[in-house]
């Protein structure tokens, strides 16, 4: 083999791979109506299992929740508008925004 189809094999390897780990590493949000179902802290961790409140079915979920302070302000069986981050090689749902449903969202 000659040094170009070397270089262009070598450029077409690097290109496919950086495409593929744009698709696996990007960001999914999600925004929805939820019901707060059950609030877990385990130390340094602090989750929300929510429902769908939209939903014709039951769909539990959880979300973590980085600021705890946030997280204590969140009253089980109420429903909030929240927008949420996951990324496909992990099951983990971050919380990015969260409001009262029907008031706006507070960062």
């Amino acid at each position: 083999m000659n040094k170009r189809k070397v270089v262009l094999f070598s450029l077409v390897g690097v290109a496919l791979l950086g495409a593929l780990g744009l698709y696996w590493f990007e960001p999914s949000r999600t925004t929805m109506v939820v019901e707060v179902v059950e609030k877990n802290s385990d130390g340094e961790e602090h989750t929300l299992t929510v429902n769908n409140a939209m939903g014709y079915k039951d769909i539990l979920f959880t979300i973590h929740v980085k600021d705890p302070s946030v997280w204590n302000l969140v009253q089980k069986d109420e429903q909030y508008n929240v927008t949420y981050v996951s990324y496909r090689f992990s099951e983990k749902n971050n919380l990015k925004t969260i409001g009262v449903f029907g008031e706006e969202q507070a960062d």
